[in-house]
């Protein structure tokens, strides 16, 4: 009798510890994924090269400041990131605190190797821009559960973007070859992963808090 009870605690609990580690890996993939982002990446390598700044083109999307005197926060991002995703209020709230002082410039840099749907929102981000409207398509973006062509073209309408015409811009390859460049531009500046957010010439990687962004405004200021 000793025996058969023994059995059944010893499959009891055997049961209880398998439901264990699949209650663990499911609260694990919850809280370290975005249904449209990326698993953040406990174990990047650290590069012994440090990230410069590449030049600034008056093509990138900006907002804020028009000053020539203005502090400029550039980011190098990906719409499908996790890290890139929780960023962005922190730096609204550090532009929007000061909005004379500081401009802050968007620059693409998506990790196709993780998720191929980056290279679709950063070319919708551009075809956007050739319509004026790149910052309510990148809002749209960052907004997305998941990441498709429907969810980006019923968001059309509402964004005041021609239709025919943002489907011509997203068929032509030419974005694609101009994303591309860039990336490997990102590369030859040192620039290993994203977020990447240069305040100045000081390159912040990693999530940021707004706190951080204003520490490394005030060196700029004061250096």
């Amino acid at each position: 009798m000793d025996d058969k009870r023994r059995a059944i605690f010893t499959v009891l609990a055997g049961f209880c510890l398998v439901s264990l580690l699949l209650s663990w890996s499911f609260i694990f993939k919850i809280f370290n994924t975005f249904r449209a982002g990326t698993r953040p990446n406990e174990a990047a390598p650290v590069s012994s090269i440090q990230p410069k700044l590449p030049p600034i083109r008056s093509t990138d999307p900006s907002r804020g400041s028009t000053s020539t005197d203005a502090i400029v926060i550039v980011q190098f991002s990906d719409y499908t990131c996790q890290y890139c995703r929780a960023v962005m209020p922190e730096i609204s709230a550090i532009v929007n605190a000061y909005p004379e002082e500081i401009r802050y410039v968007w620059r693409d840099l998506p990790v196709t190797s993780d998720r191929p749907d980056s290279m679709l929102a950063a070319v919708a981000g551009r075809c956007a821009q050739e319509q004026n409207a790149f910052w309510r398509m990148h809002d749209e973006l960052m907004r997305m559960p998941i990441i498709s062509m429907e969810a980006i073209n019923s968001t059309l309408d509402r964004q005041r973007i021609n239709p025919s015409v943002f489907k011509k811009c997203m068929l032509n390859e030419k974005h694609i070859t101009d994303i591309q460049k860039d990336i490997q531009t990102a590369k030859d500046h040192g620039l290993t992963g994203v977020p990447t957010i240069f305040v100045g010439d000081e390159a912040l990687t990693g999530y940021v808090k707004a706190t951080d962004l204003q520490w490394a405004i005030f060196k700029n200021r004061i250096f």
